[in-house]
């Protein structure tokens, strides 16, 4: 499914800085010479946790060997330049100084995963790999990333719209979200509350900026999120390999869950099985993009949407010193924390939308009208991402006398693997608006 031509150094989303920008090692600075202060709760439980552990004190300590031996090693290159993070100590001070840090810009250039730039050179290892991928260190990850929800849904962390011209409010930053399409807060500055005020942010008049198309028929496909393709798959499989190179999709590792009540769930409904040999169309999201879902389809809830546990900064395409784990991107389905609702229609089958939290990004929150049973129409808020990066997976049944065609309203075919993202915002050639046509369904024969 992935190019062989791709390389970590190049899949950027617009989250991070290239690591090729001074930038980039700017804001490692800063947080590396902050003063070290007493840490907070969270980040206090999770070195109890670490250092009373020998297995993880054992894969943290190797994780800091193994950064070294890149730097050692002269990978820390000005294609990947990364910095020294020696100990425990300096990790955990990192984290508690990134607490009370926004999503903000360093010389012109947003870090926007401020806790994924920072472990970069520590995820790239092996023990660092490992380490992120282990339940009990993200339910400690989880109750820092919680701290920190905190704060960018409190007033001190709209210092980043305090003055027109800078950070969120420079004329380029404008320009890329498209600044006179929102509604604010406030016509004074700052204009949004809050940092999370200003990510959940709606259109001024949404069905002028993102219209619904093909609105009363299920025939016309729309996609429930703004984002570009990462990919589609056809025939997906119930089981497969999805932690080796081509990142196949696995349905009953994507259907999965450590919470016993929603695998109950999940076995119930046979879902593994309903959506075998069926379509998967995954996008990503830029810092730019509109972070609400949409209702996708004309129908009902099939059952009350669940939120999955699961990792934050685990990655599969390694090294990755300049992404926000796009690059592994289609591996998230099955690891990370996630959404997952199901849509039942009346003629063109079951339809699953999976929002997949993306690095610090796993706060996923369902709309609270998407109840079992509740009957839904195009373009209705189905939910949307909290605080930052994010990607959206959807699955549709496989009919027996249909067939889905991904294409646009142009009749524009979109690859099954476009290009890699590279560019400053993020975004590929064929993004996929909110409401707008990603497909449409065809009788066979």
């Amino acid at each position: 499914m992935i190019y062989d031509a791709l390389t970590p150094f190049t899949v950027q989303s617009g989250w991070i800085p290239n690591p090729s920008r001074a930038s980039f090692r700017a804001f490692f600075e800063m947080i590396l010479v902050a003063e070290p202060q007493t840490l907070s709760p969270s980040v206090q439980a999770l070195k109890e946790l670490i250092e009373g552990n020998e297995i993880l004190s054992y894969l943290a300590n190797n994780a800091f060997k193994e950064n070294g031996n890149i730097i050692y090693a002269h990978q820390s290159t000005q294609e990947a330049p990364i910095h020294r993070i020696p100990d425990l100590s300096v990790l955990l001070n990192g984290f508690n100084t990134i607490l009370n840090l926004a999503p903000h810009f360093v010389n012109n250039d947003l870090v926007g995963l401020p806790f994924s730039a920072f472990v970069v050179g520590i995820d790239a290892t092996l023990g660092g790999s490992t380490l992120f991928r282990l339940p009990m260190f993200n339910e400690k990850m989880k109750a820092i990333l919680d701290e920190w929800a905190i704060y960018l849904e409190s007033s001190a962390s709209n210092w980043i719209f305090a003055k027109e011209g800078e950070q969120w409010l420079s004329d380029t930053a404008k320009k890329q979200y498209e600044y006179p399409l929102w509604a604010k807060d406030a016509e004074t500055l700052p204009y949004w509350k809050s940092w999370d005020s200003f990510f959940t942010r709606n259109f001024k008049d949404p069905q002028k900026s993102r219209p619904i198309a093909g609105s009363d028929t299920n025939q016309v496909v729309v996609c429930p999120n703004d984002g570009s393709l990462f990919c589609w798959q056809p025939q997906v499989k119930k089981k497969d390999v999805f932690w080796l190179k081509g990142m196949p999709y696995s349905l009953d590792d994507i259907f999965s869950s450590t919470d016993p009540e929603q695998n109950k769930i999940i076995k119930e409904y046979q879902l593994a099985d309903m959506f075998e040999g069926g379509y998967v169309f995954q996008t990503y999201l830029n810092p730019y993009n509109f972070h609400r879902w949409w209702v996708p389809v004309n129908g009902k809830v099939l059952f009350d949407p669940l939120v999955i546990p699961g990792c934050f900064f685990s990655k599969l395409v390694l090294p990755d010193y300049g992404g926000a784990t796009t690059a592994s991107t289609p591996y998230l389905a099955e690891a990370n924390a996630r959404g997952l609702i199901v849509f039942e229609t009346p003629d063109y089958g079951k339809v699953c939308c999976i929002p997949l939290g993306m690095s610090e990004v796993s706060t996923v929150t369902f709309d609270e009208k998407m109840k079992k049973d509740a009957v839904v129409k195009k373009g209705e808020e189905m939910g949307m991402f909290h605080y930052g990066g994010s990607s959206f997976v959807v699955i549709y049944q496989n009919l027996p006398d249909k067939q889905l065609i991904f294409m646009n309203d142009k009749g524009v075919y979109y690859p099954q693997q476009p290009p890699p993202p590279g560019s400053s915002a993020g975004s590929s050639n064929f993004g996929t608006n909110i409401g707008s046509q990603i497909g449409q369904w065809y009788s066979k024969g």
